[in-house]
């Protein structure tokens, strides 16, 4: 049980430096296509999606999931409906919303590219949300 133990922990040191070492030194090592690639990032945490106050207070929620064209630039220029929260209200905030946001652009290597990505939009009752909703 010790050797187990023991052979785990050495396991997951040798992984993490190996990440490392590649992160540090650009190496590419954990990326078998030889490119760095990077993600879109959003660059607010400010949501424009606005729960509205009737449906809150109706208990109405539900998740939409948006497809997103985030351009070179890193704005949103197309939004496609992917699936829907089954209310039009909802669906609507979403796609609306959707477009004023603004990312930090995906990369390949040293290239800004445009890039398709999924959003999953959640309107949920919360207790934060309930506690700030009543003043």
């Amino acid at each position: 049980m010790r050797r187990l133990l023991f052979f785990g922990l050495a396991l997951a040191v040798v992984a993490v430096g190996y990440a490392a070492a590649s992160e540090r030194f650009s190496l590419g090592l954990l990326n078998p296509f030889g490119e760095r690639q990077r993600l879109p990032a959003l660059r607010s945490q400010e949501m424009p999606f606005r729960y509205p106050v009737r449906l809150w207070r109706d208990g109405v929620e539900g998740e939409v999931l948006l497809r997103v064209h985030i351009t070179e630039a890193g704005a949103v220029d197309s939004v496609q409906l992917e699936r829907s929260s089954g209310h039009a209200q909802l669906d609507s905030i979403a796609l609306r919303g959707a477009t004023q946001l603004l990312y930090h652009p995906a990369a390949e290597g040293d290239e800004v590219v445009a890039v398709w990505a999924m959003l999953p939009v959640q309107f949920k009752r919360s207790s934060v949300t309930a506690s700030t909703e009543g003043r």
